[in-house]
Parts: C-alpha cells; structure tokens; sequence
C-alpha cells in the first residue's frame, strides 16, 4: 500500500480511536467467544470426525468425489457472492475518498483483499487439515499425503478469494460460469476421467491416497496464473460498483447490530423484475386458491430468488436422505439439512411474512388474520412437500436407500417448521 493510501486509511481510523477500556472489552469479547463458542465447536467437529463412523466416511472410495463437488460448489458460491458482497469493500465514505481520487483499486483495496482472503485460506486450510489428520491418527495415510492435502486446502482458499473478486468484477458473467463449474463438478462424479483436467479434480486427486504431486503442481500453476490477474481485475472496478456494495454492507451491518436481521437481510434481497404487469391477485372460485395463485406469482418475479430456494429444498432431502444411509453420520447430516431447509424456505414464504406484518392492522381482504395466515400458508407448504418429497425418493432409489424412512422423515422436517409458522401471530 502506498503512503497516500496509507495515510488516508489512517486518517479514517483514528476518527474511533479505540479507549484502553474499549480494547480491554474487545479482548474479554474474543476470549469468552473463544471459550463458550469456538472452543467447544472445534472439539465436536474433531470428535466427530475421530469417531468410527466418521473415520469411515473419510476413507470412503467416494470421499474424494465428495470433495471434489464440495470444492467446485465453493468455487461457485464465490462467484455469486462476489456480485452481492465483494471481498473489495470498505466503508463507504472512505470508498467514495479513495476511488474518486488517482490511486490505483489494487493499491487503495489491497488490505480488505488481504483479510478476506486471510479467512477464506485459513477456513479451507483448518478443513484439510482437520481431515488428513483425522486419516493420519487412524493410520489410514502418511504424514507427507496429509501435508500435501493441507497445502491443497491452502491453494483453494487462495482460488476461492480470486473467484470471490472475479465474481465483484464480473457479476454477469459470474451467475453462467458459476452454473458450468456446477455442471461440470457433478459431471465428474460419473465420469472419473475428468478429474485430470478440472481444477476441482485436482483437489480430489490430492485427497490422501490419491495422485498427489501431479495435481498439486498443476493447482500451484492455476494459483499462480489467478493470482498475477488480480490487480487488473481490481482496477476495472468502478467507483460506482465499489459506493453500492459499501452502501448496501454499511446498511446492513448496521441492521444486523441491532438484532434486526430479516431487515439486514432484505437489503440484499433482489427487486422485483418479472411480471410486474401480470396482476398478482385475481379473485378465484376458491379463496385459497387466490392466495396460492397471488403468492407463486409473487415469488415468481424474482426468479433467481425462488430457484435458488428450489435448489436449497432439494439439497436439504439429499443431505437427510444421505442421512439415513449406513454408516453416515445422521446427527450432522440431519442437522445440516434442517439449516438448509430453513434458509430455502425464505423465498416461498414472502406471503406468509406479509400476513404477519399486517396481522395487527386493518383487514385487507376483509377475513380474519387466522384465515389470512393460514391461506398464505399453503404454497410455501405445498411447494416444499412436493420438491422435498420427489428429491428425497430420487436420491432414495439412486442411492439404494429404503424409500419410506427418508420420505417420512422430509414430510416431518418440513411440516414442523411449517405448523410452527402457523403459530407466530
């Protein structure tokens, strides 16, 4: 960073100029965080992965298949992110100082790069190691096939921060290729051949036990060629790319201190964009069909919104129905589909929201709030059983797991949070 850089940046920090007793309350904050949170957190995930189950599921024949799509689904998250939240991004005063004036986006930017990328390396590399260690201490791989995962887990932290910013750079093009690094990682599970040839392969490949120098040469030569593109990539940003993800974070983080976070969260929530001339509410013989109509509508004019719920829906029956296969750790894909499931219900359930916001006031439609609710209630429901319903007897018979335990056990994860929605008001 230049000196004109710098001395901006430290012009703006000073303005909070952190007491002793504030850094005194941030290190009690770190330290109690880290014992009642992370600390306990990092001893089941390790557990959990130690157990004989777990060890198991690591030295599956399909582990590294598994990771190979896990890495590709980051990659591909990356991207998306990028057009929404940047790793590039700073307050948004000091943004609008900086990208009006004459410095370079690579050296203005350069710390938020750095320290977004700091989390995004040490996250994947904790998550190599944790796993070449878990194989290590069951004698299930040598120490140099776990040392060169770990430097694999390090080499994807560093592409998914490129993506990231490729994805700030690029937010257009980034939701197609985004979908083609999808494509092509669920294509390589049935066709092995692939892996030679995609970096996402490469990863598994590197997985203990796999061919490991090839790969981790060729991941080291994508880092290296992705890494020297990342200062031109910045400085194509503009100013008004850099002021309108500043705005919408500093509005957001704003809302989310003071606990609001279904505000924080609609701050990122796309505009409407399709059939705005399509009328939503067309009265119908049958009153809840009205409501069905006027809400699949309603969430039909943000489509990406509601496809990617659809897709969250889908993969919360996979992760649940892959929870009842032998040997697979059912209490953590259990859980991890119930977190899927909640975050997918969000875009088929904006009628719903609306009944409760307006509960308390004047009747709209001239029925009671009990009605209202329970009228908007019924296409989220309807949508979730019938996606998670077919999603989890599709992976059911691809797997050759029993039909009937997943199929039960989706209808009861999606009917809970469903009859607990009807309670709110």
């Amino acid at each position: 960073m230049s000196l004109r850089s710098r001395a901006a940046v430290r012009v703006w920090r000073t303005r909070n100029a952190r007491m002793v007793g504030d850094r005194g309350y941030l290190a009690y904050l770190v330290v109690m965080v880290t014992l009642v949170v992370a600390a306990p957190l990092a001893r089941a995930v390790w557990l959990s992965v130690a157990t004989a189950d777990g060890v198991a599921l690591l030295a599956s024949r399909d582990a590294p298949d598994v990771t190979g799509v896990g890495v590709a689904a980051l990659w591909a998250g990356a991207l998306l992110l990028g057009g929404r939240r940047g790793p590039v991004l700073r307050a948004p005063f000091l943004t609008y100082a900086l990208a009006t004036s004459d410095l370079r986006r690579s050296d203005a930017f350069r710390g938020p790069l750095l320290r977004a990328g700091a989390v995004a390396t040490s996250s994947t590399t904790v998550i190599a190691g944790v796993v070449g260690s878990s194989l290590l201490a069951h004698d299930l791989a040598d120490p140099l096939a776990v040392l060169g995962f770990t430097a694999a887990g390090v080499m994807v932290g560093v592409i998914s921060t490129v993506a990231w910013l490729t994805g700030q750079v690029f937010p257009r093009v980034a939701i197609p290729v985004a979908l083609g690094i999808m494509a092509l990682g669920a294509a390589g599970v049935a066709v092995p051949e692939m892996r030679t040839f995609t970096p996402w392969g490469w990863v598994a490949l590197a997985y203990p036990g796999g061919h490991a120098p090839t790969a981790l040469a060729a991941l080291c030569a994508t880092v290296v060629a992705l890494v020297a593109a990342v200062p031109m990539m910045m400085n194509r940003l503009s100013h008004a790319q850099l002021a309108a993800q500043a705005a919408r974070w500093d509005s957001a983080t704003i809302h989310a201190a003071g606990m609001d976070f279904s505000t924080a969260a609609a701050v990122y929530r796309p505009r409407p964009h399709l059939g705005r001339r399509v009328r939503a509410v067309r009265p119908a013989g049958w009153q809840p069909a009205t409501f069905v109509m006027r809400d699949a509508i309603g969430a039909a004019r943000t489509p990406g919104r509601l496809i990617v719920g659809i897709l969250s829906l889908v993969c919360a029956a996979v992760f649940l129905t892959l929870a009842f296969a032998p040997g697979a750790p059912g209490l953590v894909l259990g859980a991890t589909a119930g977190v899927v499931l909640f975050a997918g219900l969000g875009p088929v359930t904006d009628g719903l929201r609306h009944a409760v916001y307006v509960a308390s006031d004047y009747s709209l439609y001239g029925i009671s709030d009990e009605h209202l609710l329970l009228n908007h209630l019924l296409f989220p429901l309807v949508m979730a059983v019938v996606v998670v319903t077919v999603a989890a007897w599709i992976c059911a018979t691809a797997a050759a797991i029993g039909l009937i335990p997943p199929v039960l056990g989706s209808l009861a994860l999606v009917l809970r949070p469903c009859s607990r929605g009807s309670e709110t008001p």
